[in-house]
């Protein structure tokens, strides 16, 4: 398997795809006519390129052959990306809770665990009660 740059590893999908279509010289109409699929559109382009969605295995294949890009390479830039914003959200809302209750980030990671657990629990006695009929 080819080895990606690093350079590529520091990027997120959509920007990378971004930069794709405008190296080739395409606009997202013309992008929506090589893909030639009906559940690509305009709007779908756009969510790619921001990051908001990402497209199934099938359109992948046919970007990698538009673009002339290893299926390996939009892949791995692809679980990468995913990652790291599930761990960007996480990191987030951590330093998000540290600040609102006035604690250190440790505190806040072991606050956010306990809201979850309860939260979790809380969640399942209420559906209990309400198959049960109680509520």
């Amino acid at each position: 398997m080819k080895k990606i740059k690093q350079t590529l590893l520091e990027r997120d999908f959509g920007a990378y795809l971004y930069d794709l279509r405008e190296k080739r010289g395409y606009t997202i109409e013309e992008l929506v006519e090589k893909v030639n699929m009906s559940n690509v559109t305009i709007k779908t382009i756009k969510k790619w390129e921001h990051d908001l969605e990402f497209p199934n295995l099938d359109i992948m294949y046919k970007l990698s052959e538009i673009y002339e890009v290893p299926i390996e390479e939009l892949m791995q830039i692809k679980t990468q990306t995913l990652e790291e914003g599930i761990k960007g959200i996480n990191k987030e809302m951590v330093r998000f809770i540290g600040y609102l209750l006035g604690i250190p980030i440790y505190g806040a990671v072991i606050f956010s665990y306990i809201f979850l657990i309860v939260g979790g629990i809380g969640s399942v006695l209420f559906f209990a009660a309400k198959v049960s009929g109680k509520l």
